[in-house]
């Protein structure tokens, strides 16, 4: 359930920003500074690498989202042991038993049907929908299975995402890593 702070962004056609790979703090401050370039956008803190320090890096990330009142999600390790405005699932998370959550934001990576009614059960707010565009050796779902899912399952927020961006995005709601990870920071 989205709480009512954060009601106006998930309802506004948000841009969805997924961070992308980094080892030291110094970067992830650099790179989060690109997230000002965007009107309405929820941060997604997705960390794999193991030798990133998560303490610091919530630490950091938290303060930035508070400063600039954007929405955090967590697709961390161990995420629903940590404070944030919502949990970010992936795919074979909604497979998993996960403990009760309220008054937060909680999202989904889907990749077909299955996993959209998935999330559904589950009361996901949103699910981001991939690959859409072709990106290095995945098979696209295209933007045509892409709209048919989306109307298929008119109750929940399906965004795109892979190989999306602002210039290809076929909606104003998009998700990606990046198309703004990558810029040179303001």
């Amino acid at each position: 359930m989205i709480p009512n702070k954060w009601s106006k962004i998930l309802n506004s056609n948000p841009i969805f920003l997924i961070t992308g790979e980094f080892k030291k703090i110094s970067t992830l401050k650099n790179k989060l500074k690109n997230a000002l370039l965007y009107e309405h956008k929820v941060l997604i803190l997705r960390i794999k690498n193991t030798e990133v320090d998560i303490d610091a890096t919530l630490n950091v990330t938290t303060k930035f989202c508070k400063k600039n009142n954007i929405p955090l999600l967590l697709n961390i390790p161990n995420k629903f042991n940590l404070k944030a405005d919502g949990y970010h699932l992936q795919a074979k998370e909604l497979y998993e038993d996960f403990p009760p959550v309220s008054n937060k934001i909680i999202g989904a990576s889907c990749h077909n049907a299955k996993e959209i009614s998935l999330a559904l059960k589950l009361g996901c707010d949103y699910v981001l929908l991939s690959p859409i565009v072709k990106k290095y050796e995945s098979e696209p779902l295209g933007w045509d299975n892409f709209f048919k899912l989306k109307n298929d399952f008119p109750e929940i927020k399906i965004i795109p995402l892979g190989g999306v961006n602002e210039r290809n995005s076929m909606q104003d709601s998009y998700a990606g890593i990046s198309h703004w990870w990558d810029l040179h920071s303001p």
